[in-house]
């Protein structure tokens, strides 16, 4: 009897085993292997994404661009006039007659310097003006009568004159006591105090025309042509999405050999002193060169080390397409080489891209 038991027991140790072996495979998915030798899998669908996976994207259609949609520059806007406000003679401050950052006109005081010993020059040069004045009289009288030689008269004559030109040189220095702003403009920070002495040539601010504006740009040589003095280019500045209209008045008559690039200047009227100078700018200018090749959008062009390219769908999937870049435009980078009118360009998702992937366009760009 317990010879039977002990074999029925050896005989249901595998059949147990192999019940836990396909309850574990039907609980976690594993193939399960039958006696004949195949093998059955449960269905998962397409979990973990695998080949199957589809990545939605926007796209541009690669078109001609026309010309007067520009080409782009960086420039620097500048002011029209600036200068450093300084005392050609020394002396005391007395007065400061500005605030920093305030607009001054043009002939407006600035700064006094102490003049008392100048003014005393002059009153006394004044006193002998009127008393050599009232002798050259005399002796005038005198020549005509014959009572003194001519040597005598022109004597006193070279003396009142000499005098007269120390009144006048007096003035003149008392004038150059008080710093005048030279042109309308706004004074900068002040660099002296009340009671300082200033030696010739010491900064007292900076004056700064803002009502006026310079924009420089440069651009490159092969576009020589397409701009004439009164020229009208457009531009943008950082933060503000507004767009501002200058024109085009000094072209520099010679080309940097170094960069092969000609320096403009055009004039904006700064209304509202919206823009400072010292900024920088997007500058547009039309050219007639550029209307029958590709353009891309900027986001869309893919900087590496072998130069740029671009994501192309083609048949469905993601194709790396290298190309040959021109100028930039605000917007948009001209193709010289690498992709044809019609193209599909990918635009978004770029990051995610690899070549083979199934990408699917969910819009198009205009």
């Amino acid at each position: 009897m317990k010879q039977r038991q002990k074999y029925t027991l050896y005989a249901a140790i595998p059949a147990v085993l192999a019940l836990s072996l396909i309850g574990y495979n039907k609980i976690f998915n594993k193939p399960v292997i039958n006696e004949g030798g195949a093998s059955t899998q449960t269905p998962q669908g397409n979990r973990g994404g695998g080949s199957g996976r589809v990545l939605p994207v926007s796209v541009f259609i690669a078109e001609y661009m026309t010309a007067d949609e520009g080409r782009l520059a960086i420039g620097t806007l500048t002011p029209n006039e600036r200068v450093d406000v300084v005392s050609e003679l020394s002396g005391r401050v007395t007065e400061i007659n500005f605030r920093e950052g305030e607009l001054v006109k043009r002939g407006d005081i600035l700064v006094r310097l102490n003049d008392d010993e100048l003014v005393a020059q002059l009153v006394r040069a004044e006193y002998q003006y009127k008393l050599i004045e009232q002798r050259l009289e005399r002796q005038k009288i005198l020549l005509e009568r014959d009572a003194v030689s001519r040597e005598d008269y022109d004597k006193v004559l070279t003396e009142f004159n000499v005098l007269k030109q120390d009144i006048e040189q007096l003035k003149i220095r008392i004038e150059k006591m008080k710093v005048r702003a030279p042109f309308d403009g706004v004074v900068g920070f002040r660099d002296v105090s009340l009671g300082a002495f200033l030696q010739p040539n010491t900064k007292i601010s900076t004056l700064v025309d803002v009502a006026n504006l310079k924009l420089e740009f440069a651009i490159p040589e092969k576009y020589i042509n397409d701009i004439k003095s009164g020229s009208s280019v457009t531009f943008t500045v950082e933060g503000t999405s507004s767009v501002f209209r200058a024109s085009v008045y000094a072209i520099d008559p010679q080309v940097d050999i170094k960069t092969r690039t000609l320096m403009l200047r055009a004039r904006y009227i700064n209304s509202g002193m919206r823009l400072k100078p010292g900024m920088s700018a997007k500058v547009s200018f039309s050219t007639s060169e550029g209307a029958n090749n590709i353009y891309v959008p900027n986001q869309a062009v893919v900087p590496d080390v072998k130069g740029r390219s671009v994501w192309v769908l083609r048949g469905g999937k993601a194709e790396l397409v290298q190309v040959q870049s021109g100028t930039r435009t605000a917007d948009m980078l001209e193709i010289l080489g690498g992709l044809q009118r019609g193209d599909t360009v990918i635009t978004t998702g770029l990051m995610q891209l690899r070549p083979g992937i199934q990408v699917s366009p969910q819009s198009i760009m205009n």
